[in-house]
């Protein structure tokens, strides 16, 4: 009976144990299905079969113990056999049950043991190095491509530059052919080619009246500034002297008389200085010198012959009183204009006015202001200044009128044949 209630109590204990739901590892190494849900919705045939097996099993265990018969160690022995027929039976159960679960979802088993894995981050590491090869690659041959498409258009344009450069090359060679060829007629050396077969009266006046040196090369004179006073010479010569010379500056002076000593020996200063002199008429008076042409030349071969007799040299430039163009002349300066041309002579009007050519005083600040405040609007320029006893204003301005124009980067020049004349414009003028 000891042992029928051992094999029952073995049985009962595996029938207690539910036949279905998931296996379950329990602390101690046995196995035991759980279950899934109360109502049994999800139990298997199969699970009530391997139940039966056990419970046979353990039927057959007990009646091959004879009754009555007490072995040493026997109840033991078949708790024993009980035990580990109850756990194989379980551990079937559960390795059946994990194989079919892993049958079921193979896929979500390599899942969970793909992320997370060395193999995942060896694939993210190989995939981290394409990236970071791949990208600068594909920029570099983008770039190379558009740098390429990029020089291929530089090169055209470069070569229509090109093109177009040596077009105006040859058009500019062309012009400065017509230049020099014009400036040679107006240096006196073809002047023979111009004269007519039965010149005019004027053109047989003054045979020695003409500068028979031929112009030379144009001068580059952007950026320069030149300096001239008219009226001279004057009491006030030697004070503008001075202040040129402390300044490292050469001008042009066009001067008018020259008969007393004083005027020949200021006249002389002036060239030691290496100033130029140029010829401003010998009257200044407007009536008489525009009266003609005759009249014109008349007064300035007077001029031109006192300038000769006091410095030894020719002068080859000239300025108009009141400039090339006013109300005075207006009837016969083409011919004026004209005629010097032909001798040999090149005159120059101006872009700059400092205002002393007023009558009433101007203060050497007004002066200052009226050159310094209009400089920058020109590339180079012809300063009017005017040398004469009463413009003590011009005098005291000008130190500061060279200061202020170096500081806006002008250089300093006098003026010769080679430089290209400021002339105004004749078609502006109107007679009243």
């Amino acid at each position: 009976m000891k042992q029928l209630a051992q094999g029952a109590l073995a049985d009962s204990d595996l029938i207690d144990e539910s036949p279905y739901g998931k296996t379950v590892n329990f602390p101690g190494g046995v196995k035991h299905p759980k279950e899934e849900s109360a109502d049994g919705a999800d139990f298997r045939m199969g699970d009530f079969k391997r139940a039966d097996d056990a419970e046979a099993e353990n039927g057959e265990a007990a009646q091959t113990v004879p009754e009555g018969e007490d072995s040493p160690g026997g109840e033991a022995d078949l708790q024993t056999e009980d035990s580990g027929a109850v756990e194989k039976s379980h551990e079937t159960e559960n390795s059946e049950y994990v194989e079919t679960a892993e049958e079921e979802d193979p896929a979500a088993a390599k899942k969970e043991l793909y992320f997370g894995s060395v193999k995942f981050f060896k694939n993210m590491i190989l995939l981290a190095v394409v990236i970071a090869v791949a990208v600068p690659t594909v920029l570099a041959v983008t770039f190379w491509r558009h740098g390429r498409t990029t020089a291929e258009t530089l090169e055209g344009q470069r070569a229509a530059l090109s093109n177009t450069l040596t077009d105006l090359q040859m058009q500019y060679n062309q012009l400065a052919a017509d230049k020099r060829a014009e400036e040679t007629i107006w240096g006196g050396s073809v002047a023979s080619q111009v004269v007519q077969a039965q010149p005019l009266d004027y053109q047989k006046l003054y045979p020695d009246f003409y500068v028979n040196t031929p112009v030379g090369a144009t001068a580059q004179d952007t950026g320069t500034m030149y300096l001239t006073f008219d009226d001279g010479p004057s009491s006030n010569t030697p004070l503008l002297l001075s202040i040129l010379r402390s300044k490292h500056v050469k001008a042009t002076f066009f001067v008018v008389g020259g008969d007393t000593q004083k005027q020949r020996q200021w006249m002389r200063d002036i060239v030691e200085d290496g100033h130029t002199l140029g010829m401003h008429s010998y009257t200044h008076d407007y009536y008489k010198i525009y009266a003609s042409v005759e009249a014109f030349l008349d007064d300035y071969y007077k001029l031109f012959t006192n300038i000769k007799e006091a410095t030894g040299q020719t002068p080859t430039i000239f300025r108009f009183p009141g400039g090339s163009v006013n109300s005075y002349d207006y009837p016969v300066y083409r011919e004026i204009v004209a005629e010097m041309l032909r001798r040999g002579f090149v005159f120059y009007d101006w872009n700059l006015s400092s205002g002393d050519a007023s009558s009433n005083y101007i203060s050497p600040k007004r002066i200052t202001a009226n050159i310094l405040d209009h400089a920058s609007d020109f590339p180079r320029g012809i300063v009017l200044f005017h040398d004469a006893p009463s413009k003590d204003s011009t005098v005291e301005a000008l130190a500061g009128v060279i200061d202020g124009l170096r500081e806006q980067g002008f250089t300093f020049a006098p003026l010769t044949r080679e430089v290209r004349p400021i002339l105004f414009n004749y078609t502006d003028y109107q007679p009243d």
